[in-house]
C-alpha cells in the first residue's frame, strides 16, 4: 500500500521500539532477570492474594533497584507461609544474586567528609 510513507512507518517502528538497540537493552541487565526468576522462585507453589500481588510486584518491576527494594516485602509475604527463619534464608541467599548489579553511591572528595 502506497499510504504508508516511509517516516511514518519508521515512526511506527520506533513507536514499538523495532531494529532499535533500546529494544534489546535486556541483554545489558542479564543479572535484573536471573534475581527476577529466583524471588519468583520463592513463591512457587505458595497461593493466596498475597503471594499474587507479590508476584505482580516482581514481574513488574523496571529495574534492579526495584527488585532490591522489594527484598523485604517478600520476606514479610514468605514469613507466615514458609516460617521466619526460612523466609530470612531465601532474602539471604537471594542478596547475594545483587553483587556488582547495584549502581553504587557517589563517594566524597578527598577533604570533604560528609556532615552529620
Amino acid at each position: 500500500m502506497r499510504w504508508i510513507k516511509p517516516n511514518l512507518r519508521n515512526s511506527l517502528h520506533d513507536l514499538l521500539g523495532r531494529d532499535k538497540p533500546s529494544s534489546t537493552g535486556w541483554v545489558r541487565h542479564q543479572g535484573l532477570e536471573v534475581v527476577r526468576k529466583a524471588m519468583l522462585q520463592t513463591l512457587s507453589g505458595l497461593a493466596g492474594c498475597e503471594v499474587a500481588r507479590m508476584s505482580m510486584r516482581l514481574r513488574y518491576a523496571a529495574d534492579i533497584e526495584a527488585l532490591w527494594y522489594l527484598r523485604s516485602d517478600l520476606q514479610g509475604v514468605l514469613a507466615p507461609l514458609r516460617g521466619t527463619a526460612a523466609a530470612q534464608a531465601e532474602v539471604e541467599r537471594i542478596t547475594h544474586l545483587f553483587q556488582g548489579q547495584l549502581p553504587t553511591a557517589p563517594r566524597p572528595a578527598h577533604g570533604h567528609a560528609p556532615h552529620p
